[in-house]
């Protein structure tokens, strides 16, 4: 699902004319791995921007919250679409329109419900808010025997992402700090490239 490296820069966009050169920075940093949240008015624009654009990136499309949005993402080729919640009949069409739908779970509930609709991978959110990795290891003890595959995202930056890089059953790590909607807005390239390339050398 992620390619090259476990580091998802997960990114708000409210002015889709800056995507592209957005995009540049990342692609120079080495990030490879999107999500590109829909939560702003350009959200949709700069998702087509992009898909259209020359980059290769691996891009996921994050605030999935209904059949719109699945749709659209389904339309655009995206394999895969992340949720802040858990949502069964979300998960259903998904499995319909063949994206590979990953649930926010930040309980056993939500783990339980994502198991019976057939979710493996599963997005831990928000992360450092809930209690970090002590609090998932916990909620997890029960599920210790079926395979199941997390990305962590919320609160996640350069001084607390070593554990979750270490932890055997995270494959990713969603990060907003690599280029926060301050630094996108500032077209503040120089700064998000450095941040980019320090996660990645972690």
């Amino acid at each position: 699902m992620l390619i090259q490296n476990k580091i998802i820069a997960v990114l708000t966009i409210h002015d889709s004319n800056k995507i592209l050169d957005l995009a540049k920075c990342l692609n120079n940093s080495g990030i490879i791995n999107l999500d590109i949240r829909l939560r702003t008015k350009e959200s949709k624009n700069a998702i087509e921007k992009i898909t259209n654009s020359n980059y290769n990136f691996n891009i996921g499309v994050g605030t999935v919250l209904n059949s719109e949005d699945l749709n659209f993402v389904s339309s655009l080729g995206i394999k895969y679409a992340f949720s802040p919640h858990t949502d069964e009949s979300i998960i259903n069409l998904s499995n319909k329109l063949k994206v590979d739908f990953i649930p926010g779970i930040s309980n056993e509930d939500d783990i339980r419900k994502s198991i019976k609709c057939g979710c493996n991978y599963l997005k831990y959110f928000p992360a450092e808010k809930l209690g970090g990795i002590n609090y998932l290891n916990s909620i997890t003890k029960a599920f210790e025997k079926i395979s199941l595959n997390f990305i962590a995202m919320g609160g996640i930056n350069d001084i607390n992402i070593y554990p979750y890089l270490n932890h055997e059953k995270i494959i990713g790590i969603g990060s907003s700090w690599v280029a926060n909607e301050t630094l996108i807005n500032d077209s503040n390239w120089k700064e998000i490239e450095r941040r980019a390339k320090l996660l990645l050398e972690i």
